[in-house]
């Protein structure tokens, strides 16, 4: 009877626990806070380089490095020229290697992403400084076995392309590569070069906050050297990009002593801007703002201008100032942003300045020089310098001399520490005289 009861209790036990067990797996199993599984087809990881974070420099500085200086302090570049305020990735894919770009379609995209300390994939990036970034995009199951490409555009205030997975209905490549940015100059008088420059920049604290946008760059990602990726099987690759800004900017430099410089503006400049790099730099359906000119940006709006104080050359602070210093002190940063165009007679982009010079008895004088984008000296045939994305124009007023004579030349450089390329017009001027009794 004792053993019969014994029985009955331990199968009654087992039963009981096997009815546990199961109810348990069954619970875990159908548990919402369960994370979800791992994407099977791997993922990029992207490092991504804003351009020259390091700084523009002029002339004297570069000539003061080769000379075996230390690294000169006219720094031309600043903070809010290499931010990332918010990034899109866009992943295009194809069926057979060496595919053409009509042939690549937009199968994902991530617009929106922002960066700090530390990243989420998929969501967020991580801001490593000194312009550099990384950024991690989950790939998908069904890119398996084919080629890849991977886009990046920066600070773009819209939404870019349509993005479907069969890959065969989404934006192409080609399409994708030819669309153009959502800040357009208007028709309009009192415009800013702001416009096109992400808004007022009026500090850092800006970068984190505010309205300013930043300026709009874009590149591709790499795997080594090749833009295209096979992938083909689950992977965690590594991609690097480096930005280029579709924006080239222009600088103002007096070089003449008791020169004041009254106003200044932009005409005959681009309206609009393809984000991506194309085979010239003929703006978008050739659309120039011809009818009225183009405003410095805001920095710039109380001392220039009809009625506005002007800003004046500064001398050196002391006889032994090194010639660089003087320059940089001297140098007004940023004054213009503008797009990509062909210059040609008719629609060539020009800087107009209004300054003021006292003549030889101390009588202020009034001057007004248009610097167009274009050679003058007889060999170069007055020949047309196109204006090009990334690269940093310097309108220098005056020579160095003590004289009457204002002379204005355009000097043109990437905008990157290295060398000038070229200098225009070296030979127009205007000579200040005295007025008449």
């Amino acid at each position: 009877m004792n053993k019969g009861k014994s029985l009955l209790w331990v199968l009654w036990l087992l039963c009981l626990g096997l009815l546990q067990s199961s109810c348990s797996r069954e619970v875990l199993s159908g548990s919402p806070s369960d994370p979800d599984p791992a994407p099977s087809a791997g993922s990029l990881r992207i490092v991504i380089r804003t351009p020259s974070p390091d700084g523009v420099y002029n002339p004297s500085s570069r000539a003061a490095m080769a000379g075996g200086g230390n690294q000169p302090s006219a720094v031309l570049h600043e903070v809010q020229e290499w931010t990332v305020k918010k990034l899109g990735v866009y992943i295009f894919m194809a069926s057979t290697a060496n595919a053409a770009d009509n042939a690549y379609r937009l199968v994902k995209k991530t617009e929106g992403i922002t960066f700090g300390a530390a990243g989420v994939p998929d969501q967020t990036g991580t801001d490593l400084g000194n312009g550099e970034y990384t950024y991690t995009e989950s790939l998908e199951d069904f890119m398996i076995g084919h080629r890849l490409k991977v886009l990046l555009v920066a600070n773009e205030s819209t939404e870019l392309g349509t993005a479907k997975e069969d890959g065969a209905s989404g934006t192409t490549l080609q399409a994708f590569k030819v669309l153009t940015a959502g800040a357009v100059l208007e028709d309009s008088e009192g415009q800013s070069a702001d416009k096109i420059s992400g808004g007022a920049y009026t500090g850092e604290g800006d970068l984190t906050g505010g309205t300013y946008t930043g300026l709009v760059m874009s590149g591709t990602a790499v795997k080594g050297s090749s833009e295209e990726i096979h992938l083909a099987s689950p992977a965690s690759l590594e991609l690097e990009a480096t930005l280029t800004r579709i924006v080239a900017r222009i600088d103002i430099c007096l070089n003449k002593k008791k020169l004041t410089l009254k106003k200044a503006v932009l005409k005959t400049t681009a309206k609009k801007a393809y984000i991506f790099p194309q085979s010239t730099t003929a703006a978008p359906d050739n659309a120039l703002l011809t009818d009225y000119p183009l405003l410095p940006v805001s920095k710039y709006a109380e001392l220039l201008g009809d009625g506005k104080p002007g800003i004046a050359y500064q001398n050196p602070a002391s006889d032994t100032e090194a010639e660089e210093v003087t320059r940089d002190r001297n140098t007004l940063k940023h004054v213009f942003y503008l797009y990509e165009q062909v210059n040609a007679e008719g629609s060539c982009a020009t800087v107009e300045v209004t300054y003021t010079l006292p003549d030889a008895k101390g009588v202020e004088q009034t001057g007004v020089l248009e610097i167009p984008f274009r050679k003058t000296t007889v060999e170069d045939n007055g020949a047309y310098v196109n204006v090009q994305r990334n690269h940093l124009y310097t309108v220098e007023l005056g020579d160095g001399s003590h004289d009457g004579k204002v002379t204005a030349r355009i000097v043109v450089q990437d905008w990157e520490p290295n060398e000038i390329h070229e200098f225009l017009p070296g030979d127009d001027s205007e000579e200040v005289t005295e007025p008449e009794p």
